[in-house]
């Protein structure tokens, strides 16, 4: 008997024209999301990598402050945004090898807010300050006209208070350099941005200068504005006496020492003249009193005191 020969498995037999079509549709199946892999990469690249900006300002002095400022770990395109034109337009340049035209990047006051008022305690927050509710609730103020430049560093954000309130410097030896916000608490939440009797003692109390305050509830008791002025002109940041003590030169013992100044009596925080004041020139005094004050027999009294209202320290 001839000896069987062992089949192969039935296999179906593809047309040629079937397979190359699978051949095809998988193919392009790769294409198309290499395709889709490389918009989606090309828009992360475009819409969130600080490298895409550095491209074509790299060489510019923003971008070098911008690496060495407070912003930097946060990239451009999360503070200035495009528009779907500019962007478009961004990116045809970049592939040209060529540089943007027209303006793009802006920043809006949406841009500041996503991080500084989203009650994320990661950020300073200032919905609550005084300052920002001031400027930007009340007077609509944009957040760019502030800190437009100071998030780069490109100049002290005090200057950027003198665009608004110009002629407001301050001239006083030992203050010059202080910024705005040393006396004006931007952050506070205390009504008003004007410094008060205790922000003045908590400074100056900090850098010895401890001024001697008597409370002895006469009319001294008010603000250190009342007397001192740090942004009049020069010679004119201690307001005269006689501004609010008006005819004090008329009453009584005044009237003999109309041309000596207010502050050799009445030393300056303490105001109530003592003993000692007056043996400064009077130091012959002591042998006809008798025991006596100075003011017991020459009075003073007769001046009259300007109302004022009184501030707590």
């Amino acid at each position: 008997m001839p000896h069987s020969v062992a089949r192969p498995p039935w296999r179906p037999v593809l047309p040629f024209r079937a397979t190359r079509r699978n051949v095809l549709l998988v193919l392009g199946l790769a294409v198309a999301l290499a395709v889709v892999a490389g918009v989606s990469r090309m828009q992360r690249y475009v819409d969130t990598d600080p490298r895409f900006c550095a491209t074509c300002h790299q060489a510019s002095p923003e971008f070098a402050l911008w690496t060495a400022g407070s912003h930097r770990a946060i990239a451009c395109q999360k503070c200035h945004h495009s528009t779907p034109a500019a962007g478009v337009a961004m990116l045809r340049a970049f592939l040209m090898g060529k540089s943007p035209s027209g303006e793009h990047g802006n920043v809006g006051v949406g841009s500041c807010k996503s991080c500084h008022a989203s009650h994320d305690p990661q950020w300073p927050q200032i919905g609550a300050s005084r300052g920002h509710r001031l400027h930007v609730d009340e007077h609509g103020i944009a957040c760019v006209k502030c800190h437009g430049t100071a998030v780069h560093g490109f100049e002290p954000v005090s200057a950027s208070c003198e665009g608004c309130h110009p002629g407001h410097a301050v001239g006083l030896a030992g203050m010059q350099k202080l910024h705005c916000f040393a006396c004006h608490e931007f952050l506070s939440t205390i009504p008003g941005l004007r410094p008060t009797r205790r922000d003045c003692t908590r400074c100056h109390s900090a850098q010895g200068m401890k001024a001697p305050f008597r409370d002895h509830g006469g009319p001294m008791e008010m603000s250190c504005a009342s007397c001192h002025h740090p942004h009049a002109p020069p010679g004119k940041e201690r307001v005269d006496c006689g501004s609010c003590h008006e005819h004090t030169e008329m009453a009584g013992q005044h009237a003999a020492h109309g041309r000596t100044a207010c502050t050799e009596c009445h030393r300056p925080h303490l105001w109530t003249p003592e003993e000692k004041d007056c043996l400064r020139c009077h130091a012959r005094a002591p042998g006809h009193a008798r025991g006596k004050s100075c003011t017991g027999c020459h009075t003073f009294l007769g001046a009259v005191l300007p109302p004022h209202p009184v501030e707590k320290r």
